[in-house]
């Protein structure tokens, strides 16, 4: 990764900070329209404007580039004035014997210091060039599992409407056999009762998927301001190839920033060697004297005398960081492995999970409350054995839908890890 790709990367963010202005511009327009579905592409949009991590980026690379500037300084010259042989006695009273020297130095930096010091910030540069990606990777993978908490509310909302829908049509046979005598008022009782239930736990989802709703547009700073989401859960991406997430683990963002931080702990370390290496001060001027009125040229140099290294302590600690990030990238890359195989191994359990409540739970259960309403429409069947037939088919769906959800979080999870795409935006 080059510096150029990094200062485009820092023009592409400074446009979206432009693009925030007219973004706020239009939400007084936009507030008077009627709300519209929001799609996952949409809030993905919203999250990169609008992110106060990412908001940030833009003012840390001027830092940055800042900091890369004061590393690129020469060290200034130096301007010495030194008055002798004055204010003494004998020949040397008062300024008759003064001698004045007018002389510059300069220190002359050895063992590439400078281009030590410029490379440590590039690498600083590059640094800031991966976080952003893995941050900006975390920031849009959280706001894609907050979308799919409020798609799963939302359908969950939607089949609890339906049950109460079944309940009620249920409750309509059993009062219109209770005016005709056929079953009992407790019958009803049991029916209303559990319509009841269901309407109340209505309530409780209605809740969730508001507080959903304001985790998602926390993203993005705002209110939210749909009233739905696009999109369906039960519609699930592709199967993943676990050989192919196992072989991205090698490219996984969090295992490049190590690398980035090892490369960054290498320039350090030529740094550290770098400033070990004694620099000398060049001296040239004029000096004067008062009593033979005589000018001449003076030269100097000077050198520190480095019996031993100065900066030792420094290099055996930028040494030592180096191996623990060394450490640390074997430890790790093992590790997003094995997180991995348990992902891949949850994921194909979830969507095994679908398949059979698809093929065998959900058409069985299907059959068994047709039956027993048939059933019970002609007295062999207890309202009890009603109530049952129809929560055996509700937990069968809401059991599909909790798997859907399940194979999406695992497929996030992934996400995180790998860096890899798995969800269609």
């Amino acid at each position: 990764m080059s510096i150029e790709f990094f200062r485009k990367r820092a023009a592409r963010l400074g446009l979206l900070c432009i693009g925030c202005f007219s973004a706020f511009a239009g939400q007084a327009s936009q507030a008077s329209q009627p709300s519209q579905p929001l799609s996952l592409v949409e809030a993905l949009q919203k999250t990169l404007t609008f992110h106060p991590t990412l908001a940030q980026y833009p003012f840390a690379i001027r830092e940055t580039e800042a900091r890369r500037l004061q590393a690129g300084l020469r060290p200034n010259p130096n301007l010495n004035l030194e008055l002798e042989n004055v204010l003494g006695t004998g020949e040397s009273q008062g300024l008759d014997s003064a001698e004045v020297t007018l002389s510059f130095s300069q220190l002359i930096e050895l063992g590439d210091k400078r281009q030590m010091r410029l490379a440590l910030q590039d690498q600083m540069l590059q640094q800031q060039a991966v976080r952003y990606e893995w941050d900006r990777l975390q920031v849009l993978a959280e706001t894609t599992a907050r979308f799919y908490q409020v798609l799963n509310w939302q359908q969950l909302r939607e089949w609890n409407r339906q049950r109460i829908s079944q309940i009620e049509a249920s409750l309509v046979i059993i009062r219109t056999r209770a005016a005709a005598g056929a079953v009992s008022d407790a019958d009803v009782s049991r029916m209303a009762y559990r319509l009841a239930e269901v309407q109340l736990e209505q309530q409780r989802i209605e809740s969730e998927f508001q507080r959903a709703r304001y985790q998602l547009s926390q993203q993005w700073l705002q209110p939210p301001q749909f009233d739905r989401l696009k999109g369906d859960i039960r519609q699930l991406p592709s199967e993943v190839s676990s050989l192919a997430v196992e072989q991205a683990v090698n490219t996984a963002p969090e295992l490049m920033l190590l690398q980035q931080q090892y490369a960054l702990e290498q320039a350090n370390l030529r740094l550290a060697q770098a400033n070990g290496k004694a620099d000398i001060t060049l001296d040239a001027g004029l000096r004067y004297s008062r009593a033979g009125s005589d000018g001449a040229l003076v030269f100097g140099l000077s050198m520190p005398l480095n019996l031993t290294n100065p900066n030792q302590g420094n290099i055996d600690a930028a040494r030592a960081k180096l191996d623990g990030v060394s450490h640390a990238q074997a430890q790790l890359r093992q590790g997003l492995r094995n997180q991995v195989a348990a992902l891949v191994y949850q994921e194909q359990r979830s969507r095994a999970r679908i398949r059979q409540l698809d093929q065998q739970l959900l058409p069985e259960a299907r059959k068994l409350l047709v039956s027993t309403r048939a059933g019970y429409q002609h007295g062999q069947i207890s309202v009890l054995q009603l109530l049952d037939a129809q929560e055996v088919l509700f937990n069968a769906e809401r059991q599909l839908l909790e798997a859907h959800i399940a194979v999406f979080d695992t497929l996030l999870n992934m996400q995180r890890l790998t860096g890899q795409p798995l969800i269609d935006a």
